[in-house]
């Protein structure tokens, strides 16, 4: 995995921006980070990302993945699965140690958060979202794909998702890994599922998200600029 250094300082936040495969920057210890630390994440590849229990694994197409040059992964963090594509997705990896004034021991509590952050950064953009504060949301399908999934500060635009988050805790802090869809593209998720046994997943996946529909770039910009001051 190649940084681009020095890391640039804002407000004591260390950020970095990180150029790798898909699955060398899941593997990431949090023991990496001693202070809050953002990451932002430009994958070579495009990938498909299970969630640690690795749900759907036997119905995955497998062929199709290969033949479409997709890898597949398998992160540290829970939940459904995730396709990483360059130029679709916007993915910031946030890390708060414990000890640092930002650190929130409430699961939920943090997400949300993280997810005012992003709402906030936003608004800056001109896109109206709304901020999910309920019980985290499952069914059978979401078991499978994230975006199905409904989880506190996650972002909606109406009923579809466009920010997801996922946490992974140890004694040294929290990883928050969020992915803001830059472009909705659910074809290739559709192919590589199409052998499960869940009625209309096809549709449901198809209706699961939405791209904010500007520069990726812009949407980092924005990000940074409503980050909390340490």
């Amino acid at each position: 995995m190649h940084d681009r250094r020095p890391a640039n300082q804002l407000d004591s936040w260390t950020i970095e921006t990180k150029y790798s495969e898909t699955a060398l920057a899941h593997e990431a210890n949090l023991e990496e980070w001693q202070k809050p630390t953002i990451w932002i994440i430009e994958p070579k590849d495009t990938c498909l990302v299970l969630g640690k229990s690795q749900r759907g694994r036997a119905f995955l197409n497998l062929s199709y993945l290969e033949e479409q040059n997709i890898n597949l992964t398998v992160r540290q963090s829970g939940g459904g699965a995730v396709l990483v594509s360059p130029e679709d997705m916007l993915w910031v990896d946030i890390f708060i140690p414990q000890g640092s004034k930002f650190w929130i021991p409430d699961i939920a509590k943090a997400s949300m958060w993280i997810g005012k952050i992003w709402h906030d950064a936003l608004k800056r953009l001109n896109i109206e979202c709304s901020l999910f504060d309920q019980k985290f949301s499952r069914s059978e399908a979401s078991d499978l794909i994230c975006f199905i999934s409904r989880a506190a500060g996650e972002l909606f635009v109406g009923n579809r998702k466009i920010l997801g988050i996922s946490q992974r805790r140890s004694k040294f802090g929290t990883r928050f890994q969020c992915a803001l869809i830059i472009n909705w593209k659910p074809e290739h998720m559709i192919a590589a599922y199409r052998n499960s046994l869940i009625p209309d997943l096809d549709k449901l996946i198809n209706s699961a998200g939405i791209g904010i529909r500007r520069e990726k770039q812009n949407a980092l910009n924005a990000f940074l600029s409503v980050l909390p001051s340490l």
